[in-house]
């Protein structure tokens, strides 16, 4: 690997035009990202879906960019292989291109006997050019920061590197608030304990356009009246600037020799592949601008204002106003030369600075002592990827800082949980301390909406939207569950931008979800599995659509749960089943009828099956009365249908599945004359495999199996519902953090092509 980040990294050096176009030919970005943040219609083998009834509009083949849909947004970086071993393009400079793939993906295709691709070795150059000759000082400049990372020495100096691990010792926050553009003030203002409370609503005033949905707007100006960076750096996902400035003086202590020059570059190389590495889902690609700045202004240590002494020169030297809207300027322009979602700058110098490093949270700029202070040269990677959080939103964690656990920060609107100063158990986290590491706080800081895990769940709301919204809610693949809807009655039915909850709960591991019908609109009523503990929570349909804190249920579970809301009670009560731990089922209900709907004890059934996986839960017709409760299992690779009878008596039929993995989607669906049992599961290989038990017969069989999907791949996990959409069955499907949706018609039984969600 180069340097010290987990992933498989090489040059690719082409002749073309190095805009995004260029790379979708080369297979190492995919379509464009709609106006939801989702790409339209690409597979994870990079060719586009078919569009249905109950989706979008178009398709493109892999090789066709559709325009940016939202400003300055070129598309979504993506690639043509299946996202657990794709390589893909991380580094932009100019026609040189820094590719890599996860180091830990190689193995999980090793042992899902498929192949890795066809990556050169680690650290390899791969030139249609003479090298040296024919670079321009941007490219030469990425090929030599790599060719150091590549090298033994280097990596060697990673594992040694000073402090490692050790919180940052700063006495102060490092970041600061930048004048609103237009002011022409002559700098920023230090972000002081006294003003640090005006950026706490960044990112999650009512008033702001990201909290109105908008996929492209501004971080959000604070009620205190925080001024806004504009929508420069609102969140940390997909193509980003990055207008790197080495500020040079008149003499030798001021000026950077060609070896500084390359190492600078490949800490800020080897510090943003870590971002990319972190979070795949999000898509980053970085696109640099390197500029070197020499200035005949010498030295002041006693200048009113240190960064202007050498910033307004600087600015000017590269055509723009010499004050700080000249770097707003320049990054703007940058964004639009390299054609990204987002940008920043960073000036990086041997000036005197009053602070080491510093940057404005949202943007548009950081400033870097060249030898990062005391943390040394080794630690500007460490030293850059922590400002770059700031700015993308993420507050300072270390007590110096004045930090407290408050606060409502980034995209989300996240507290500040993980603050030295007050949180029970601080852990490492690189806005804490001098480590590649984060805490489930940060990436919601950082606006990273992208990326689940787990199962997905999906169904047809009532009452939201004339049509009927699609609901959405799956485990995010940090903290917390990713909640995102289709707007049904929009043209094109596009998917809105995810929503982050339920980050305290950390890591959930399954979810399932209604709509009930305790209010109208009803509220989404949700269980998740958190280990081997239950939590319950709700959003009301209404007003705020505000998730309420998650509510232990129950502790000894495992796999995937299943709530429904049964006919059963006045009101129609909740039953709830979730693999034991151990062995069999546990069943819970709540009473509707009984103030405060009170939650029953777990009961345990069906130990005879050994370890359940999952399972799925419906209330059918069948039976008479009220009809039975009637559930599907996945037990190993083999799927059972078990049923509640009249006198509340869970019995196990057959195995009627062998062959199958992740979890089985079971519904009984309304076709005319029909009230059969539909069944979904993700196949042991590719694809997915659908299951119906004809109900009409005397003695109904199971059919099957029938699959469907082999262009997905390996599918992780399903949902599935039977929309208004003549009927459709509607299915959505995991594939590694990565979601899909395909329909089959009710008239024509056929599937349509998956289509990306997001």
């Amino acid at each position: 690997m180069a340097g010290d980040v987990p992933a498989d990294e090489r040059i690719l050096i082409t002749l073309d035009d190095p805009g995004p176009e260029a790379d979708a030919r080369r297979g190492l970005i995919g379509l464009s990202r709609n106006a939801a943040g989702g790409a339209e219609g690409e597979l994870p083998d990079g060719s586009a879906g078919d569009v249905g009834g109950s989706g979008g509009t178009g398709d493109a083949g892999p090789s066709e960019i559709s325009g940016p849909s939202g400003p300055g947004d070129p598309g979504a970086q993506d690639v043509t292989e299946d996202p657990r071993h794709r390589e893909r393009a991380i580094h932009r400079y100019g026609r040189v291109r820094v590719v890599g793939r996860p180091l830990a993906t190689a193995a999980v295709a090793t042992a899902r006997g498929v192949s890795a691709g066809t990556t050169p070795v680690d650290g390899t150059v791969v030139s249609t050019l003479s090298l040296p000759g024919g670079l321009d000082r941007t490219e030469a400049l990425g090929v030599e920061a790599f060719r150091l990372r590549a090298g033994d020495d280097y990596r060697r100096r990673k594992r040694s590197r000073p402090r490692d691990a050790a919180p940052w010792d700063m006495n102060r926050p490092c970041t600061d608030i930048a004048p609103p553009r237009g002011s022409a003030g002559p700098g920023a203002t230090p972000l002081a304990p006294t003003v640090r409370s005006l950026l706490n609503g960044l990112g999650s005033d009512a008033s702001g356009p990201e909290a109105t949905g908008s996929p492209s707007g501004a971080v959000g100006t604070g009620t205190a009246g925080a001024p806004s960076a504009g929508a420069l750096s609102s969140y940390l996902e997909g193509s980003v600037a990055v207008g790197l400035i080495l500020v040079e003086g008149p003499t030798p202590a001021l000026q950077l020799s060609a070896a500084e020059r390359t190492k600078i570059v490949a800490e800020v190389q080897n510090g943003l592949s870590w971002y990319a590495t972190q979070n795949p889902a999000a898509e980053l690609t970085f696109s640099y601008d390197i500029q070197i700045v020499r200035l005949p202004t010498p030295a002041n240590p006693s200048a009113n204002d240190l960064e202007a002494l050498w910033r307004d020169p600087t600015m000017s030297r590269l055509g723009y106003a010499a004050n700080f809207d000249g770097v707003y300027d320049y990054v703007e322009a940058l964004r639009a030369r390299l054609r990204t979602r987002w940008a920043y700058c960073a000036f990086v110098t041997k000036y005197p600075l009053g602070h080491f490093a510093y940057a404005s949270i949202g943007g548009p700029r950081m400033v870097l002592a060249a030898d990062a202070d005391g943390w040394g040269p080794d630690n500007i990677d460490r030293v850059f990827a922590h400002e770059t959080g700031h700015i993308f939103g993420a507050p300072d964690e270390y007590g110096g800082a004045g930090c407290d656990c408050g606060g409502s920060w980034g995209r989300y609107g996240v507290p500040n949980g993980n603050c030295d100063s007050c949180a029970p158990a601080p852990v490492d986290c690189l806005m804490r301390a001098n480590t590649f590491a984060l805490c489930r706080y940060t990436p919601a800081h950082l606006g990273w909406g992208h990326g689940v895990s787990g199962n997905p769940v999906l169904l047809q709301a009532k009452g939201l939207g004339v049509r009927g919204n699609f609901d959405v809610v799956a485990p995010s693949a940090y903290a917390g569950l990713t909640h995102v809807w289709r707007d049904n009655d929009a043209a094109g039915a596009p998917w809105r931008d995810p929503w982050q909850t339920a980050q305290a709960l950390g890591r959930v591991d399954a979810v399932t979800m209604v709509q009930s019908t305790l209010a109208n609109p009803g509220p989404l009523e949700v269980a998740v599995r958190v280990g081997s503990r239950l939590f319950f929570l709700w959003r009301d349909s209404t007003g705020a659509f505000q998730w309420r804190a998650p509510v232990q249920l129950a502790q000894g579970v495992g796999g995937v749960p299943s709530l429904v809301q049964s006919r059963l009670g006045g009101k129609g009560n909740f039953e709830l089943l979730a693999p034991a731990a151990d062995v069999g089922i546990m069943h819970m209900w709540r009473n509707h009828d009984v103030y405060g709907y009170p939650w029953s004890a777990p009961k345990l059934f069906a130990a005879n099956l050994g370890r359940v996986d999952a399972v799925s839960l419906i209330h059918g017709t069948l039976g008479g009365g009220a009809g039975m409760l009637e559930a599907v299992a996945l037990v190993g690779t083999r799927l059972v249908h078990l049923t509640r009878d009249q006198a509340a008596v869970w019995r196990t039929g057959g195995i009627f599945a062998e062959g199958v993995s992740g979890n089985p989607a079971l519904i009984q669906s309304v076709f005319p004359g029909a009230r059969n049992f539909e069944v979904v599961v993700p196949s042991a290989g590719t694809g997915l495999i659908h299951f119906f038990r004809d109900n009409n017969r005397a003695d109904p069989v199971w059919s099957g199996p029938r699959p469907f999907a082999a262009e997905l791949g390996h599918v992780d996990a399903v949902s599935m519902i039977q929309s208004n959409y003549d009927g459709n069955l509607e299915v959505l499907a995991r594939v590694a953090n990565r979601l899909y949706l395909l329909y089959r018609s009710g008239a024509a039984a056929v599937w349509s092509a998956p289509r990306r969600v997001f």
